[in-house]
């Protein structure tokens, strides 16, 4: 019996090309449309979850009185807590960003290599976290000993054992000689923390491996530069147990007593179970449940593409199902049958998917900057979802059609009556079209709402200048006489004939601030001005300018005051947000007044507003500082002949700070990276629309194939009695675009409330105009009139006589 029925779904599938085609090609793209954007978000969902105690992770966050939380603590939080609450398996301080410099190996051929991924942590790290050791001691309980990542040490030490050997780590806290420990396997993709280079945070215990920055000091309860996390007991309960941190903190730090501490769940560091979450993630939700949508959806256009063009197809067969009933066929037997011809259709879209999304895996890798792979081939539970979705396939579409055919009468289906019926198939097929369609409309406002936002974050006045500047970062090997070294090296700069103008700062626009910090009053303060928050942010004398950034008061810093630091000379400049926040009137008279921070600092200078970061977020309230220790020069230059220039300032950079390597960026490139998520998002919903359009016109035009089919003679007969190719294709086409204004209709106001909410994202936003909803509806009725059209002429070209003897 089952031989019978693949034997008659194949001869069906075969005699009727067309639709077989048709359906195998939107099962397919929806199928790798599907596959591909499934195994990104299945790569966002399991980050950080190989752990092996992931479960019982948290890392502590410390909450202001506004809501906002921060995880970058002073590291002799996690000391005492680790001496006072026995219920903490183990306690874990991670430092990034402190650490980037150069390695060098020593020996007859020393090997140098930048390292960006450079942290400091405890001996605890690689007890809590489960990152497997290849070699050596998983332990850095002792100063001056490190972990290096397989792929590092195979750099710095080829094929010899690492174990035991020196190795010399300059970064800002001067030149320390380290002993190799220990050898761990590379981090995972899919891990939050990400370093090749593990130090043991109890080496800067020591002044003498500070260089001076006692800010760094492991100890201190005042400078917040580390991460904290948590391993709890099975026992622990969260809650009591941040009432205690809180208590604790507060004992120790008098100047914390209005902040709280609260533990996040390490499952959730890298996406928050709710779009409202006041923890920083390293993931994006509002894109995971985007992807997740347009996968969903777009699989489920490809199973309604399925569902119209087998209900159109099943009045084709309505003879045969008559006659397979009058010679004794059971309503069981057609059953089966067309169970079987929509199982084969349905195994070959899946199997046409799977091989389009290999063929697509590296184009999909570059859009999204992920090396992905469909690993998910090999996982044994995904060939039973393949399975599932095959079965559901045929169960909810080839079931549908086959009990529609199997109750048909079979007098009524050899009289060929229910091809003129009104009932049945139409309607649901009505009802998918639209549904079809109004997905489309939403792709499409999407897309055009997207790009307007990006262009719009883009193109908008910033109020400063970001062209053709150049950023050289600054040295990461610290000396003694670092400050000199800055001052000399942008003297030397300003030599250069090809240099225009040159600033230096701790931080660039785009990037960031360099840190926060409340406390910060003008005299006589109202009651809470000192939980204000303000980010600081560290610039020379000639930052505002080389950036366009426009002074409305007072005046730049001075070469003195800039050579002092803003520990000996306390002036700043500040922005009209921050003196706004201060309860002074930018519009009257600010430069001259002063701020308390500890001590008093007069406000030399007020400048505009600007954007520093995206327009994601409103403009902070800025001070910034003066100071000698940079990390970043910027210049002025034009762009032409580049490498020649480069090669002059690369030259120069290496007699300055020798053992640095040369590294350097654009500007406006820097800030640019900042619209990452939009310009996905945008592509994802630009490559959704294009599907799902696709999807749609195949249904149509199969759609369409079949009314012309079914309308042969009618049209027959107008031609004869005069009726124009222009009058049939309108005749054709009428029924469709009924349909699509529908869908217009539905999706219209579906897509104002979800754009609307996702543009509520952004501090600054375009407004949504109708244009935009009346552009969508005209590009879907445009490529709906296309795909109907091209069967509509085709079917009015056919010589009458020919039309009339079909019947």
């Amino acid at each position: 019996m089952l031989r019978n029925y693949l034997k008659i779904a194949l001869r069906h599938l075969l005699r009727d090309r067309t639709f077989s085609l048709l359906n195998l090609t939107g099962l397919a793209v929806g199928m790798a449309t599907f596959l591909l954007i499934f195994e990104f978000i299945a790569s966002e969902w399991s980050a950080n979850r190989f752990h092996q105690h992931f479960e019982n992770l948290y890392r502590v966050a410390e909450v202001n009185r506004q809501g906002e939380a921060n995880n970058f603590l002073a590291p002799g939080i996690g000391n005492v807590l680790k001496s006072r609450f026995a219920n903490l398996q183990n306690v874990v301080r991670v430092a990034e960003g402190i650490g980037t410099g150069v390695l060098t190996t020593t020996g007859d051929d020393p090997k140098v290599f930048r390292e960006e991924r450079v942290v400091y942590s405890d001996g605890d790290f690689f007890r809590a976290f489960t990152f497997p050791f290849q070699s050596g001691l998983n332990t850095l309980d002792q100063p001056q000993t490190l972990a290096l990542s397989v792929s590092l040490a195979q750099k710095l030490f080829g094929s010899a054992n690492p174990l035991g050997k020196p190795l010399s780590v300059s970064n800002q806290f001067g030149n320390t000689v380290y002993t190799v420990t220990g050898v761990f396997e590379d981090f995972p993709q899919n891990s939050d923390l990400q370093t090749n280079v593990v130090l043991a945070f109890s080496t800067l215990n020591s002044a003498a491996n500070r260089s001076g920055n006692d800010w760094a000091d492991p100890a201190t309860l005042q400078s917040g530069f580390s991460a904290l996390y948590l391993h709890l007991d099975d026992q622990t309960r969260v809650a009591e147990l941040e009432q205690q941190l809180t208590k604790t903190v507060h004992g120790l730090n008098p100047d914390a007593r209005d902040l709280s501490y609260r533990l996040q769940p390490f499952r959730d560091l890298h996406l928050a179970p709710a779009f409202i979450y006041p923890f920083q993630t390293f993931g994006s939700l509002s894109l995971v449940a985007s992807l997740a949508g347009v996968a969903l959806l777009i699989l489920v256009i490809a199973w309604v593409n399925y569902v119209n063009l087998s209900t159109a197809q099943s009045i084709r067969k309505a003879k045969e199902v008559g006659v397979r009933k009058v010679v004794g066929a059971r309503a069981g037997q057609l059953v089966g049958q067309f169970l079987t011809e929509t199982l084969l259709l349905s195994a070959g879209g899946v199997l046409g998917g799977l091989l389009l999304a290999v063929a697509l895996q590296g184009v999909f890798n570059e859009f999204i900057g992920k090396p992905l792979s469909l690993t998910v081939l090999s996982q044994s539970n995904f060939w039973i979802g393949i399975a599932a979705i095959i079965g559901l396939t045929a169960l909810a579409s080839g079931g549908y059609v086959a009990l529609v055919l199997s109750s048909f009468n079979p007098i009524t289906a050899l009289r060929n009556q229910f091809s003129r019926s009104k009932k049945g198939g139409f309607s649901l097929r009505q009802g998918l079209v639209v549904f079809q369609f109004g997905i489309s409309v939403l792709f499409i406002v999407a897309t055009l709402v997207m790009f307007r936002q990006l262009s719009f974050m883009q193109k908008s006045p910033l109020g400063l200048n970001l062209s053709q500047l150049l950023v050289l970062t600054g040295p990461t090997v610290a000396t003694d006489e670092q400050g000199d070294r800055n001052a000399s090296f942008k003297q030397e700069l300003t030599r250069l004939p090809f240099v225009q103008k040159v600033a230096a700062s701790n931080n660039v626009p785009g990037v960031g601030y360099n840190f926060g910090t409340a406390g910060i009053t003008r005299p006589k303060p109202a009651p809470g001005d000192d939980k204000k928050t303000y980010r600081m942010f560290i610039a020379d004398q000639n930052f505002f300018d080389v950036y366009g950034i426009k002074l409305t008061q007072g005046r730049p810093f001075t070469q003195a005051e800039a050579d002092a630091s803003w520990n000996n000379a306390p002036k700043v400049i500040i922005n009209e947000r921050a003196a706004r926040q201060l309860g002074y009137d930018p519009k009257g008279p600010v430069a001259g007044r002063k701020l308390i921070w500890g001590k008093e600092y007069d406000i030399v200078g007020v400048v505009k507003d600007y954007h520093h970061l995206s327009m994601h977020q409103p403009i902070d309230p800025v001070i910034y500082l003066p100071s000698v220790g940079y990390s970043y020069f910027t210049i002025q230059t034009e762009v032409r002949d580049l490498p020649t220039k480069l090669a002059s300032l690369e030259a120069l950079y290496k007699r300055t700070f020798p053992g640095n390597p040369f590294d350097y960026f654009f500007a406006d490139a820097a800030y640019d990276r900042q619209f990452r998520t939009e310009r996905q998002l945008g592509q994802v919903f630009v490559a959704a629309s294009l599907v799902a359009i696709l999807i749609a016109c195949l249904g149509i035009f199969g759609l369409a194939a079949f009314a012309a089919q079914q309308r042969t003679k009618e049209i027959g007969v107008r031609k004869v009695l005069g009726a124009s190719v222009g009058s049939i294709v309108a005749l054709l086409s009428k029924d469709f675009l009924k349909l699509v204004l529908v869908a217009i209709v539905i999706a219209t106001p579906l897509a104002w409330y979800l754009m609307h909410r996702w543009l509520q994202d952004f501090a600054y936003q375009v407004a949504l105009e109708w244009w935009i909803f009346a552009l969508a509806g005209g590009l879907a009725i445009g490529i709906a009139l296309l795909t109907v059209s091209f069967q509509s002429v085709r079917a009015s070209l056919v010589n009458p006589v020919k039309s009339l003897k079909s019947e």
